[in-house]
């Protein structure tokens, strides 16, 4: 039977371990964080890898716990509606073509399945040593236990520690030049649409989720990567939410407290093939770090583990899965990649936004509909 390390709980490594449960194989996750709470606040799924999630069986649960949107109201900053973005859906016809979740309901979705599969998972716990042993590698743990498993699949986001041991070549995640500012809160009465709003060089996002709730993020080309001190992020906030109108100031005047406000530099990286080395197969943001432009970064993960165990189905031996893993990929994730940090850069010009990003965003997103 085959065994299988997956290094990192994140939507990478749990869709991997789902899928390979569904392919008969025996996995176990090691998560070198203590609580496994996700990052983060909001996410979104569009519908290509909401396709993914019915392969993983859990398409109906994220159903439960997320809204569907069906159109994005573009807005002035003054919360004037000037276009209506129709979202596509590459499912069934009665199927969202776009779903918006807190980010706790995805990981509780997913951590539910992987529990149903009987995959082990450990906390607090992560590679210290590996050592290729011909068909196996041998893993030592920080907690001083070890294991002998046949490959290892190493989902452990943008700042994986593996990436630099066993792909040393590899490039590491570069700054985009914006960062991003999130929140949650309830969303004021008559917000029903998730509405993004341009105020020059920052881009508002409100997304009304389930039972009320709001995902706020905004999308800042106007400060350095460096969070701010703490005493200085509730300020800085206020300052550039303060632009905008409509529903914007409703939900701010709920933002009282530094610790209501997530603030992170956004970062990019593509690793050229191969995704792999030493039995240890690369997947997730490891490989594939995106910007959220397109919102497809969490979906690209859950992607990679549905691929992943249809390759473990064939009984493929490990250089040949990883192999055509990578093949199958690396083209999508480039994309997704290259798209999202396009947009971001032509949100750092100044002047109107590029007549160009909307035909960038149909064509990417024509592109992505094809099946994985």
């Amino acid at each position: 039977m085959t065994k299988v390390l997956i290094v990192g709980g994140g939507p990478a490594g749990m869709a991997s371990a789902i899928a390979l449960a569904q392919a008969g194989v025996d996995s176990e996750i090691v998560e070198v964080s203590e609580d496994w709470r996700p990052g983060g606040i909001g996410i979104a799924l569009q519908s290509a890898p909401l396709r993914a999630t019915k392969q993983l069986g859990i398409f109906d649960d994220l159903l439960r716990v997320g809204r569907p949107h069906h159109v994005i109201d573009m807005c002035g900053a003054d919360g004037t509606r000037f276009a209506e973005l129709p979202q596509v859906n590459v499912n069934d016809a009665d199927d969202p073509p776009f779903l918006g979740m807190a980010r706790e309901s995805l990981h509780e979705v997913m951590a539910a399945a992987v529990a149903r599969a009987g995959v082990p998972v450990r906390l607090g716990v992560t590679v210290a040593e590996l050592a290729e042993t011909g068909h196996h590698v041998d893993v030592t743990f920080t907690d001083g236990t070890s294991g002998r498993y046949d490959y290892v699949v190493a989902a452990e986001g943008a700042n994986s520690a593996l990436r630099s041991r066993i792909l040393p070549g590899a490039p590491a995640p570069s700054f985009a030049g914006q960062v991003i500012w999130r929140a949650a809160a309830s969303a004021p009465a008559g917000l029903e649409r998730y509405t993004m709003m341009l105020g020059g060089p920052i881009r508002l996002g409100l997304v009304p989720l389930p039972d009320g709730r709001l995902y706020l993020w905004m999308l800042d080309s106007t400060i350095g990567p460096e969070r701010p001190p703490r005493e200085e992020l509730l300020a800085l906030f206020h300052d550039r939410i303060s632009r905008f109108g409509g529903h914007a100031p409703a939900v701010a005047a709920q933002l009282t407290d530094a610790a209501q406000v997530d603030f992170r530099a956004l970062h990019w990286l593509v690793v050229p093939p191969p995704w792999h080395a030493e039995r240890v197969l690369f997947v997730g943001d490891a490989v594939h770090t995106t910007t959220p432009h397109i919102a497809f970064g969490a979906g690209l993960a859950i992607e990679d583990g549905v691929v992943l165990g249809e390759l473990a189905a064939s009984g493929l031996p490990f250089e040949d899965l990883a192999a055509a893993l990578t093949a199958r990929r690396y083209e999508r994730a480039r994309l997704v990649v290259e798209t999202s940090l396009q947009l971001s850069r032509w949100e750092q010009e100044p002047g109107p936004p590029n007549p160009e990003a909307g035909r960038l965003i149909g064509e990417t997103m024509a592109a992505l509909a094809a099946p994985i």
